[in-house]
C-alpha cells in the first residue's frame, strides 16, 4: 500500500495472504462457491480489514451490482418542520431496510437522480416546478422507482400517478415516512 493512499481489496489480500475472490467472498457474506472459506481464513481477512482500515468502495460495488444501496430524499426546505421531521424519519427508516438516504435540498435532486445519483427517490412535498414534474417523467421512463408526500394528493391508500407513487395525507411524518418506504421499496424490488 503506498503512503497517504487508501488500502484497496488487493492490500486486504496481500495482508491476509489470500486471493481477491476470497476477500470478496469473505466481506460480501457469500460461502465461497464449491469451496468452504474456513473460519481461520476468514478471520485472516477481518483482521487484515480491521488493521488497514479498509472500507469497501460503495460507487465501485455499485456499479457491479447495477444497484447504488442509495435512496435520494427530496426536501424543498429543511427550515419547513413537516418537511425536516420526514427527512429525519425517513434517514432513520431507510438503513434499517437496506438502504442510505442522502438529503437533496432544492432543485439539486433533479442532476442527482438524473445521472444515476441513487436507486430512487422520495420527495417530501409537492412538485415546485416544471422542471420538478418533467424530471419525474424522466425518471419514470427510466424506471427508476419514485415516491412523492403530498398532503393534497386526497386521503386513502397511496396512489400512483405518471409513474410513481404518491403517498397522500396529512398523517404524522413518522407514518408518512414509513408509508413511502414501503412504496419504494416494492417499486425497487418489482
Amino acid at each position: 500500500m503506498r503512503h497517504g493512499s487508501k488500502p484497496t481489496i488487493r492490500d486486504v489480500a496481500e495482508t491476509a495472504g489470500v486471493s481477491l475472490t476470497t476477500v470478496s467472498y469473505v466481506l460480501s457474506g457469500r460461502s465461497g462457491g464449491t469451496t468452504r472459506i474456513s473460519q481461520a481464513t476468514q478471520d485472516r481477512v477481518h483482521s487484515a480489514v480491521r488493521d488497514l482500515g479498509y472500507v469497501a468502495n460503495r460507487a465501485a460495488r455499485g456499479m457491479r451490482r447495477g444497484r447504488t444501496e442509495l435512496v435520494a430524499v427530496a426536501v424543498a426546505d429543511l427550515e419547513q418542520p413537516r418537511d425536516r421531521a420526514i427527512a429525519t424519519a425517513l434517514a432513520g427508516i431507510l438503513p434499517e431496510r437496506g438502504y442510505q438516504a442522502v438529503i437533496l435540498l432544492g432543485g439539486g435532486w433533479r442532476q442527482f437522480m438524473l445521472s444515476g445519483g441513487a436507486d430512487g427517490v422520495i420527495h417530501t412535498c409537492a412538485l415546485e416546478t416544471g422542471d420538478d414534474s418533467g424530471t419525474m417523467a424522466e425518471l419514470a421512463v427510466r424506471g427508476v422507482a419514485q415516491v412523492l408526500i403530498a398532503d393534497d394528493a386526497g386521503a386513502g391508500s397511496p396512489g400512483v400517478q405518471g409513474g410513481y407513487d404518491v403517498v397522500p395525507g396529512t398523517d404524522s411524518p413518522e407514518v408518512l415516512a414509513e408509508r413511502a418506504v414501503t412504496a419504494l421499496l416494492a417499486r425497487l424490488r418489482s
